[in-house]
This record gives structure tokens, C-alpha cells and sequence, in this order.
């Protein structure tokens, strides 16, 4: 996953790391795999990942998601770290088994929840959010930037409906019981949408709305929660240590009533502009996040150091 034209919110927290990376003064070169559009991709990727390396001695490679990595397997010389993001491990048998088959062949892997390190032992790294980019705005500025109503409840479902494990369904029943109950409410989707625009989008909601099935890490919380917007989410991978002792934050299970419940308090909450939720996400802070990757770098440079004096390169 990967950003591009047609999909420029598609993977926006792997480029946000390569973007820190380059920050911090290192160099990185990215290979987008583009397997959802082929899997004949992933043989492409490995003929790129295999050319790159043969050319520049990286003394990183680093694979996002567990297919991904097979590509990255045929790399020269240099470690192989890889990050486990969530579907990876917690969807299709069959990427599961792909997934635990190449982390046994990585010099270092990366999940990012508790509940995945108990599948595949790892190291816990939860992804970042970008503090400087996502921020909160004045709310009716940001619904006038957007066309949005200024005389309803928002309930932001940041994802595509398209995709069953996030569940639009229950988001949509619960919306539709709060408009039952009297309750002007409206459920706004929003997906496609460059990661620089989707701070307005976080300010201009009441309230920001999970159901999925699974999650990794969800980013999208952190990335309300730095806008100091409420949220209401499923008890689903690190949700529950992201949003505990977080004002304004409720968690629940698929019940449709539970989520509407919960729901009608969120939109309750007082916006004070004391930005607790903001504050809480310190701990997220993407520039954290990625000095904690470096920590893994570093870690296992001594490998590559080990292989180019047995192949008699220069260190």
C-alpha cells in the first residue's frame, strides 16, 4: 500500500514513514508493488527490488505487508525488515500463512499491535501520526471549506464502504437510529482524499465512527484524536490502549444499538478547545514512531556488515 494519483489515500501512513525517514537525513527509494491491480505485480516488484539492489548497496530493505515482502526476499545483500500492518495476519488464511512463512526468512519484523505479536513474534511499533499535519480546525471554518451543513450532527466514517471488514452496514444502521430517536444526525464517508486534506474533514465532524471486524492499528483514530474529534470504535487490535483514559472516547461491540448508544453520548461530548485527545496522541507522534524503526535498523546493520566481509566488500 502505497499512495498515487488514483488512490492518493491508499497506504498514507507507510509513505508518512518514508516521508519522516527522509527528514531525518536518510535516503529512500520506494518500489510500489501495485499488487492490488495484478498479482502478476509482485513478480515485477521482485525483478525491480532485485535490479535496485544489484546497483546501489541500501543498507535497508523494508517491506510493508506480508506479500510484499516475498517480493523484497530477492534483494542483494542488504536485511530485510518487515512490517506487519494488520490484513496480513488477521485475514485470509492464506495470507496469514504467507505472511508467517517469509517473516521466518526477515532479519527483523515489525507489528504493529499486541495482538498480532502473539501470532508472529515481533517487535510492537504502533504506526505514527504526523502532529504537524493533523491538527484541529475551527469547525464551522472547516464545513464552510467543505460545503458541509452546519445545522446536523457529522459522523465521519473515514474508509471505503466498499470494504466489508470495516463494516459501512452497521455504521449506516446506527446512523439510522439516531434519526429514529429524532436525533439530527448524518453519516459522511470519505475516502480518496489526500492525507494533507483530511485534517479539515476530522474538524468539520462531531464525531468519528469504527465498526471494522479487524484492525492492525488503525490510523484513522490517531489521526481524529489529533484532531481532537470523539470517537466511537469497535474493540478491535490496539483500539482499546489507543483511546484508554482518553476523554471522549467510547468503546463498543457490533451491537447496532450499543454503537447508537454509544454514538448518541459521543455527540454530547463538549469540544473545549483544551484539546485533551490532542495531547494524548504525544505518544504517537510520527517522528517517535519512525526513531523507533531506526532503533530496528540499527540493530541489524551488523548483519549486513557480516555479509559484505564474507563477499569482500568495503564497509
Amino acid at each position: 500500500m502505497y499512495p498515487t494519483p488514483q488512490r492518493p489515500d491508499f497506504g498514507a501512513f507507510v509513505w508518512q514513514q518514508a516521508e519522516q525517514l527522509r527528514r531525518f537525513g536518510h535516503a529512500v527509494d520506494v518500489v510500489n508493488i501495485l499488487g492490488f491491480r495484478s498479482k502478476l505485480n509482485y513478480l515485477k516488484g521482485a525483478v525491480a527490488v532485485l535490479r535496485k539492489t544489484s546497483s546501489t548497496p541500501y543498507d535497508i530493505v523494508h517491506a510493508h505487508y506480508g506479500l510484499s515482502a516475498f517480493p523484497a526476499w530477492f534483494r542483494l545483500h542488504a536485511p530485510l525488515v518487515i512490517t506487519l500492518h494488520g490484513s496480513d495476519l488477521l485475514g485470509s488464511r492464506f495470507e496469514r500463512l504467507c505472511s508467517s512463512l517469509i517473516c521466518r526468512f526477515a532479519d527483523a519484523v515489525i507489528v504493529v499491535s499486541e495482538e498480532m505479536r502473539r501470532r508472529v513474534p515481533g517487535i510492537v511499533i504502533p504506526c505514527g501520526v504526523d502532529l504537524d499535519l493533523f491538527r484541529p480546525y475551527n469547525r464551522n471554518e472547516a464545513r464552510a471549506r467543505l460545503s458541509w451543513p452546519q445545522d446536523k450532527y457529522l459522523i465521519l466514517f473515514p474508509f471505503d464502504p466498499r470494504r466489508h471488514v470495516k463494516r459501512y452496514d452497521l455504521a449506516k444502521a446506527a446512523v439510522d437510529r439516531l434519526k429514529a430517536e429524532g436525533i439530527g444526525a448524518e453519516l459522511v464517508t470519505v475516502f480518496g482524499v489526500e492525507n494533507r486534506e483530511m485534517p479539515w474533514r476530522y474538524s468539520a465532524a462531531d464525531a468519528m465512527i469504527l465498526c471494522s471486524d479487524r484492525e492492525g492499528s488503525p490510523t484513522s483514530i490517531k489521526e481524529a484524536l489529533a484532531c481532537d474529534l470523539p470517537v466511537v470504535a469497535t474493540d478491535v487490535g490496539d483500539v482499546r490502549e489507543i483511546m484508554s483514559g482518553v476523554a471522549g472516547t467510547l468503546l463498543c461491540t457490533q451491537e447496532v444499538n450499543e454503537i447508537a448508544r454509544n454514538l448518541r453520548e459521543a455527540l454530547n461530548v463538549p469540544r473545549s478547545g483544551r484539546f485533551e485527545r490532542r495531547a494524548a496522541m504525544a505518544k504517537y507522534n510520527q517522528a517517535l514512531t519512525v526513531e523507533k524503526i531506526l532503533g530496528v535498523y540499527k540493530k541489524v546493520l551488523p548483519t549486513l556488515k557480516a555479509k559484505r566481509r564474507r563477499l569482500g566488500y568495503g564497509i
